[in-house]
């Protein structure tokens, strides 16, 4: 066996291995997508015509092979099958999805240089698996400090010869394969010598999921390549049977990059869950480190897939066209300015109408290419995945790896919060800072330490130049969790909470002073909540289908008998937040049933019908929506459970439903709308997970309570004789 400083050497060297083949296998979408361009740099020239491709998928299969498959041979074959056919499987259904032909079965050829035989690139796919399962017993013996430093040495001077050899016979096929081929099974050998060694504590599970991207990446078909390709029909074309792309190549290659390694990430650890060797390797196969990254990759791809069918109506008008437009002129270096004024004559107007968090995170993607509509859809669905990292880690701080991980599950396939995602709507965003704030207060409420309340004023901050509501939780939620730790002083209280206020302002006054000079009245936050307030408070909205609700018809009948108010944007404002009150206050009567109908809108007991049938308003599929509202309903239910849990387990669940006390005050300043409740969506999830541990808990005890009694009445009942003591 080897001695301990050897098996660190060889640990490292693993999870060394395990990154290579990460960073190598990044290489594959950038092929992928420099052959289908209609222009190449010279780096990208040179690897679509080399077989560097097939180099790095031999390397990543060969070393799953042996890391998953044990010491015998029998084990070996058998991880390297489960990984061929997972991935054969993965090929297959992506080009049945894009609906591409099959030329190439295995989905092999693709990774070959031009033109190179189908069966020589599948000879090598198959020498490498063989290497990788029939590497002998005698590999533990040579799985000492000199191997690993050999296999270290080895690995990078095969990359540079196949990099080479590729070069030098980039028009000879066969020759550039057969180069690759020879330094990817050098490689493969290296690593299979040190594959055996195990480590415990689960550390294996981490490494699990950079294996997983890996495997995606270098195992991506263009049949990924031309489902994200054709879904900007601006760029896209077909020509001689080839894709062809033109513009910026980066946000391309990057979403192809995305899919393929959350598609892999979530093939290896199903593998890993359902093999009983695996589990040797994996100590804690549930542990957080291994699935919260599955759990993210599912939820990505789920997003995804509903872009591409259920969710893909056109969104090129409203809030999403505004956050579309203003990140491709903030990319463009003209500031946040009037888009609709721009598009339409190129004038220069100061605007304010939307925070400016959402449009300015969108802006870093417009930077590097992303200015349509997909490539900016995608990035939404990305800045959706915080809420459901942030509802895994609430669920594990309450009540541990179960609650995680419904938590999560939940927050994946709830319609309310994935419908959202990937529809250029803000909400995403924000509900993922208000959960962050939600746990960091957790964190404060367990350990009062300075740096947690910092942390939780910085995202209500942030939250609110997401959406201004959000400055709610500052006396809703920041206030009262100071004044409530009894364990702190009063003046250590007062310092918490003045610190809390602090970072909270520090977050949002640089928007502040940029707006100063632009308005002549004072913009804190946007716009639109004060002009909102007319949207929500005129006849149509008083009475009648749609009391409760919001019409724009109002403001354009207003513009046709009075004309355009004068001033700039936050003075038009101010005149439309002063007609709008004005209006309440001579309605003050109705006013108590209007409040009751957008509270109730927003909770789906007023007329959920409707809420349904409003769907279009938000370009939202019906049946979805009334999907969403039944999940809604049982989560409701549960979350009633898990409240109850929740106080069993004497953890403060008022921490949570303060996102609902939030959501209802919004709903009773402007109106009852399903965006509205974006940020309590997340916190549901939790509670929801919470409500069916409990259950689980109960059943489980009454079941362990009848056990009990069952003996009992055994060992009570006439003729029965307790056992002697041990």
């Amino acid at each position: 066996m080897p001695t301990d400083p050897e098996l660190d050497h060889l640990r490292a060297l693993d999870r060394a291995m395990a990154w290579s083949a990460l960073a190598a296998g990044i290489a594959w979408p950038v092929v992928l997508v420099a052959r289908s361009a209609p222009y190449r740099s010279l780096s990208g020239s040179v690897l679509a015509a080399s077989s560097f491709p097939l180099f790095v998928a031999l390397i990543v299969v060969g070393y799953v092979a042996a890391r998953l498959g044990g010491g015998s041979l029998h084990r070996r074959a058998g991880a390297g099958a489960m990984v061929a056919a997972a991935l054969l499987g993965l090929y297959l259904g992506w080009n049945a999805i894009v609906r591409a032909g099959l030329l190439d079965p295995t989905g092999l050829g693709a990774a070959a240089p031009r033109d190179a035989p189908v069966l020589l690139v599948l000879v090598a796919c198959l020498a490498s698996l063989a290497a990788g399962a029939g590497w002998p017993a005698i590999s533990r013996r040579w799985s000492t400090a000199i191997t690993a430093r050999a296999a270290r040495a080895a690995t990078p001077a095969a990359i540079v010869v196949a990099l080479v050899a590729s070069v030098v016979a980039r028009n000879s096929p066969v020759a550039a394969l057969t180069a690759s081929l020879a330094a990817a099974v050098a490689v493969v050998l290296g690593i299979t010598g040190c594959a055996p060694v195990r480590t415990s504590g689960g550390r294996h599970a981490p490494m699990n999921n950079v294996i997983g991207a890996a495997v995606g990446l270098a195992c991506c078909t263009p049949g990924v390549l031309q489902l994200v390709a054709r879904q900007q029909p601006e760029r896209f074309a077909v020509v001689d049977g080839a894709t062809r792309l033109s513009g910026p190549l980066v946000p391309t290659m990057m979403w192809v990059a995305v899919v393929a390694a959350c598609i892999g990430i979530l093939a290896v650890n199903t593998i890993a869950l359902a093999s009983r060797q695996l589990g040797r390797l994996v100590v804690r196969p549930m542990s957080t480190r291994l699935f919260a990254p599955s759990v993210l990759a599912l939820g990505l791809l789920l997003r995804v897939a509903a872009l591409l069918t259920v969710n893909d109506a056109r969104r090129d008008a409203g809030d999403p066209f505004f956050y579309h437009a203003t990140a491709n002129l903030l990319a463009h270096g003209r500031g946040f300015i009037e888009p609709v004024t721009w598009v339409a004559s190129g004038g220069d107007i100061a605007s304010a109408l939307h925070g400016p968090a959402f449009p300015a995170v969108l802006s870093f993607w417009s930077r590097l290419g992303g200015t349509g509509y997909f490539d900016q859809q995608m990035a939404s669905i990305v800045l959706g995945l915080p809420q459901i990292a942030a509802a895994i880690m609430l669920g594990h701080l309450l009540l541990g790896r179960r609650a995680a991980v419904l938590a999560g599950l939940l927050v994946v396939v709830y319609p309310n919060i994935w419908l959202t995602d990937g529809t250029l709507f803000v909400e995403g965003l924000m509900a993922g800072f208000t959960t962050l704030a939600t746990w960091c207060a957790y964190r404060w409420r367990d350990t009062p330490r300075r740096r947690w309340i910092i942390a939780l004023g910085l995202l209500i901050g942030l939250a609110a130049l997401t959406r201004g509501e959000a400055l709610l939780l500052v006396p809703l939620l920041l206030v009262p969790l100071v004044a409530t730790a009894r364990r702190l002083g009063r003046r250590e209280r007062l310092r918490q909470a003045l610190l809390g206020i602090a970072a909270c302002l520090a977050a949002l006054a640089p928007w502040m002073i940029y707006n100063t000079p632009r308005f002549e009245v004072f913009v804190p936050l946007s716009t639109n909540s004060n002009e909102v307030l007319f949207y929500a408070n005129c006849d149509e909205v008083y009475s009648g289908q749609l009391i409760g609700f919001w019409s724009f018809a109002c403001q354009t009948r207003h513009r046709e008998l009075y004309g355009e108010p004068p001033g700039d944007q936050a003075q038009k404002a101010v005149y439309w937040r002063q007609q709008g009150l004005d209006y309440a206050a001579d309605h003050w009567e109705r006013l108590p049933k209007v409040i009751a109908a957008r509270i109730g809108r927003q909770w789906e007991v007023f007329r959920p019908s409707q809420t349904v049938d409003l769907a279009f308003v938000e370009l939202r599929p019906r049946a979805w929506v009334q999907a969403g509202q039944y999940m809604y309903y049982a989560l409701m239910a549960l979350a009633a459970v898990g409240t109850w849990t929740l106080r069993r387990r004497r953890r403060a669940s008022w921490l949570l439903w303060v996102q609902a006390v939030a959501v209802t005050l919004t709903a009773a300043y402007a109106y009852g709308t399903l965006r509205f409740r974006a940020p309590f969506e997340p916190i549901l999830c939790v509670l929801a997970a919470a409500g069916l541990v409990g259950v689980h808990d109960l059943w489980r005890s009454r079941g362990r309570a009848g056990d009990v009694a069952a003996v009992t009445a055994a060992t009570t009942s006439p003729g029965s004789s307790p056992e002697p003591a041990a």
